[in-house]
C-alpha cells in the first residue's frame, strides 16, 4: 500500500464524521453522515479495500469521468469539491449533483453494466480515493457491511434526486433557492445567523434548474424575505427565516421542529406528517 494512504484516508473520514469538511467547515448533515462508504468496517475489510486502492489528486477544473465513457473506479472524495453534469448534443449542461469530502460518485453507475450518464469534474483542488470497480462488486457479496453501506449511499442518492425533480416540477424560482438554503441551514446549524454558501452561485443555479437571470430575480425576492445572499455567505434577519419553505422531510429533520416558536408544526400535525 502507498505510504500515508491509510493515514489521509482515516483523517478524511474522522473529519467528516465530526461533521466538518476539509476547511473545518460544520456540516450537521440533517441526512446522516456523509463519510458513509467504509463505516463500520472490519479492519481486514478495510485495508483490503485500501490495499487495492489509490489517491488521486486532481487540480480545479479537471475531468474525473466523461459522460458515454466506462467507469473503471469507485470515487470518495477526501479534499475539494466535485459536480457531476449530463450534456446534450448541443453541449448544454445540466449540474445533477455536488459533493464535497466524505461523499462518492460512481456507487450506481459501476453496478449498470454501461457506459456512464454523467460527466464528473473538479470545481477545486481535490484528493479523491479511487477503489476499482471490479474490487467494489465481488467485495460487496463477501462483506455484508460494505453491502449495507453501499445501498445504503445508493437510497439517498435516490431520494436527492427525487427532491431535486419534485424542486425543478413543482416549485417556483424562489421556493427552489428557498429550499436549498434551507437545507443548507439545517445542515450547518439551525443556531446560526451567517451560513457558508458551499459552491459557487453560479453552480448552485445550474443545479437548480434556473439561468443565472432568474437566479439573480430569485435572490432579489428572497431579500425580501430577510434573507440575504452574497458572494460566500447567507445572512439571515432571525433564525427562523426560512420556514417559510419548509416541507414535512425537512420539518422531521430540524431539532427545533418541537419547539413552541416553530412555524410549521400545526400544518404538520394537521397533515398527519409529524
Amino acid at each position: 500500500m502507498p505510504l500515508g494512504l491509510h493515514e489521509r484516508v482515516l483523517r478524511a473520514l474522522r473529519q467528516s464524521e465530526a461533521g466538518t469538511s476539509a476547511g473545518g467547515t460544520p456540516r450537521e448533515s440533517a441526512a446522516g453522515p456523509t463519510a458513509s462508504l467504509l463505516q463500520g468496517l472490519s479492519p481486514e475489510n478495510l485495508e483490503f479495500l485500501l490495499s487495492h486502492s489509490r489517491i488521486a489528486d486532481y487540480a480545479p477544473l479537471q475531468e474525473i469521468a466523461a459522460q458515454g465513457e466506462p467507469v473503471r473506479n469507485l470515487f470518495l472524495i477526501l479534499e475539494g469539491q466535485v459536480k457531476t453534469t449530463r450534456s446534450n448534443d448541443d453541449g448544454q449542461e445540466a449540474t445533477i449533483r455536488l459533493l464535497r469530502p466524505g461523499e462518492t460518485l460512481m456507487d450506481a453507475v459501476i453496478f449498470m453494466g454501461s457506459p456512464s450518464p454523467v460527466s464528473a469534474q473538479t470545481m477545486e483542488a481535490s484528493s479523491l480515493l479511487l477503489i476499482p470497480a471490479d474490487t467494489v462488486r465481488r467485495h460487496v457479496l463477501k462483506d455484508p457491511q460494505f453491502a449495507t453501506n453501499m445501498l445504503r449511499i445508493v437510497t439517498t442518492h435516490y431520494k436527492h434526486a427525487m427532491q431535486q425533480i419534485d424542486a425543478i416540477v413543482t416549485k417556483t424560482p424562489v421556493e427552489r433557492l428557498g429550499y436549498y438554503l434551507l437545507k443548507q441551514h439545517l445542515e450547518q446549524g439551525v443556531e446560526r445567523l451567517e451560513l457558508d454558501l458551499p459552491f459557487q452561485k453560479s453552480v448552485i443555479a445550474n443545479q437548480l434548474g434556473m439561468t443565472p437571470e432568474t437566479f439573480s430575480r430569485a435572490l432579489a425576492q428572497i431579500r425580501k424575505l430577510g434573507i440575504d445572499v452574497d458572494q460566500k455567505h447567507i445572512h439571515l434577519k432571525d433564525t427562523y427565516a426560512l420556514c417559510h419553505f419548509c416541507d414535512w422531510e425537512t420539518f422531521n429533520s430540524c431539532s427545533r421542529n418541537q419547539d413552541s416558536e416553530c412555524p410549521n408544526t400545526d400544518h404538520c400535525r394537521a397533515h398527519g406528517r409529524c
